[in-house]
C-alpha cells in the first residue's frame, strides 16, 4: 500500500472525534487539558516496547497527534494510521506525508493479516457499540503478527473517587465511558481470549491497557 493512500470504509456515520464536525479542526485544543499527559504516555509505552523498525498501526488515529510524536521521537518505525474520518486524516496527511494513511472503520481494518508488530488505539473505543468493540478486537488480532503487542487506552473501572465522578459525568454524556467505566473492555477481552493487563492509569479512569498476542 503507498503513502496516504485511501480505502472506503464501510460505515457512513460516525461520531466526530470533537462530537461535532465544525470541532473537528480544534479537536486537539478542546482534548489537550484532559488527554496531553495520556497522549505523552501512550508515546512513553511505545517508545520503551516497540522493536527497532517495527510496523506500527494507529486504529482510529484522528489528526495523528500520537504518531506525529512517534514520527519524532522513534524515526525507525513504520507508521500507518487508520481513521473513518476524511477531515481528521486530511490534517493528519499535512503533519505525516512520509506516513501511511487510510480510511477505514475499526471493525473492518483495510489491512492485511500479520502486517503489524504494534498496534495502538487511544481513546477511540467509548465511542462504539458494544459489537463494535468486539469486531474491533478482532481486527486488532487480525493484523497483528504472532507475539504482537496491542495497546489499548480508554475510559476503564474507576480507581478513585476522581475516576468515579469523571465515569459517572462522561457516562451521563456517553454510554459508552459509563459501560467502560462497569469493566466491559475485560469483558469483550475475556471473551477473545486475551489477556489484558494494565500498564498505567492517569486521573483516576483513563488506564492503557497492554495485550500480548500468541503464537
Amino acid at each position: 500500500m503507498s503513502s496516504n493512500s485511501e480505502a472506503k470504509a464501510d460505515a457512513t456515520e460516525f461520531l466526530p472525534g470533537a462530537g461535532f464536525h465544525l470541532l473537528t479542526p480544534v479537536y486537539e485544543f478542546l482534548a489537550r487539558p484532559m488527554l496531553g499527559g495520556v497522549w505523552r504516555d501512550v508515546v512513553t509505552d511505545v517508545k520503551t516496547l516497540a522493536g527497532r523498525g517495527d510496523n506500527l498501526v494507529d486504529l482510529g488515529c484522528g489528526p495523528g497527534t500520537v504518531l506525529q510524536r512517534l514520527e519524532f521521537e522513534r524515526p525507525d518505525l513504520a507508521l500507518t494510521g487508520v481513521d473513518i474520518d476524511p477531515r481528521m486524516l486530511s490534517i493528519a496527511r499535512r503533519r505525516l506525508p512520509s506516513a501511511i494513511l487510510v480510511r477505514g472503520s475499526i471493525d473492518a481494518v483495510p489491512l492485511e493479516d500479520g502486517s503489524a508488530d504494534v498496534v495502538i488505539s487511544s481513546m477511540v473505543f467509548h465511542h462504539l457499540p458494544r459489537q463494535v468493540k468486539q469486531k474491533a478486537f478482532h481486527e486488532a488480532k487480525r493484523i497483528l503478527k504472532p507475539k504482537g503487542l496491542f495497546l489499548l487506552c480508554d475510559f476503564s473501572t474507576p480507581i478513585n473517587p476522581r475516576g468515579e465522578w469523571l465515569v459517572r459525568w462522561f457516562g451521563k454524556l456517553e454510554s459508552g465511558v459509563a459501560r467502560q467505566g462497569a469493566g466491559e473492555l475485560l469483558e469483550i477481552a475475556e471473551s477473545a481470549s486475551l489477556k489484558m493487563l494494565p500498564r498505567w492509569t492517569r486521573i483516576g479512569c483513563i488506564t492503557q491497557y497492554e495485550i500480548r498476542m500468541h503464537d
